[in-house]
């Protein structure tokens, strides 16, 4: 298994989160929950953006990081949410909180300033709802990775769109592009590196366990299993779930976020760390 410290548990009632860096600065976009401890928007999912630390490294523990900075509370009603940087722009995609109807699209918050977002429709869904999302770039287009309920597979499988500038986003026919149609694959991390797309996602290989694993492709059809899989496992004192793994390099190390718990409501928020680069831990999964 790759050479991953868990560093302990930071948050309780937390769930998606994901680590990034932003004009230099390393910070979280949070999914809030309604049971979050220190929810402010009276019980409502809503996207929660916060400074780690000091914006240098890492938090240290629990107490560190409920008393990360917040820089911006917004999208009151969504979550599932992951950024996205290009320059000084920060784009935010995100589903709703509470699924309505048979159908959730996945929508664009974006911002150069954390205090003023615009909305836009993103990505439509036609007779499916969406949940969690993951966005990279290829070097010539941006790909995202979306988990959908689409009857005809096992929830959740996974489908790909892409776009040209981050806004609009052309979803791809299944036979160009899916993963996950035999099986339960959910929770989507996804990064581009060296002609391989990889994306990181959770299995189920037992009636009531979650593990992360890792996969590539070069065509977003035909995929490579890491022969290091699991990615993460939960330890003894985690339950049965190590789940929404994302991460981030930052410093020549890479700094990782997951969920333990029960998926069945009790989760936990916990963060971990890869000492090296990413194409360091690429390396490792999948070594010659």
């Amino acid at each position: 298994m790759p050479p991953i410290r868990k560093l302990g548990t930071v948050q309780h009632q937390l769930v998606e989160t994901s680590p990034f860096v932003y004009r230099g600065e390393l910070l979280i976009l949070e999914s809030v929950r309604p049971l979050t401890p220190d929810n402010t928007h009276g019980g409502l999912h809503y996207l929660r953006l916060r400074r780690l630390a000091d914006g240098t490294r890492d938090v240290r523990d629990a107490d560190e990081f409920a008393a990360c900075e917040v820089l911006s509370e917004f999208a009151e009603g969504f979550t599932f949410a992951v950024p996205f940087v290009r320059g000084d722009e920060l784009f935010v995609y995100a589903t709703q909180g509470i699924k309505e109807g048979d159908t959730d699209d996945v929508v664009l918050f974006r911002s150069d300033d954390p205090d003023h977002w615009e909305q836009s429709l993103a990505v439509q869904a036609v007779g499916e709802r969406f949940y969690n999302t993951s966005v990279c770039s290829d070097g010539e287009r941006h790909v995202m990775a979306i988990e959908t309920n689409d009857s005809r597979w096992p929830n959740f499988t996974i489908r790909f769109a892409v776009s040209d500038d981050l806004v609009t986003w052309t979803t791809l026919p299944v036979e160009q592009a899916i993963y996950g149609t035999d099986r339960y694959t959910a929770c989507p991390s996804f990064r581009h590196h060296d002609g391989f797309y990889y994306m990181w996602y959770l299995e189920r290989p037992e009636t009531w366990w979650f593990e992360t694993f890792l996969t590539r492709s070069r065509d977003l059809l035909h995929w490579e299993e890491s022969p290091a899989n699991p990615i993460l496992r939960p330890d003894p004192d985690e339950n049965i779930n190590n789940s929404d793994i994302d991460f981030c390099e930052f410093a020549g190390n890479v700094v990782i976020y997951y969920s333990w718990g029960s998926q069945r409501g009790d989760e936990h928020l916990a963060h971990a760390a890869h000492d090296g680069t990413l194409a360091d831990w690429l390396r490792e999964c999948y070594p010659e």
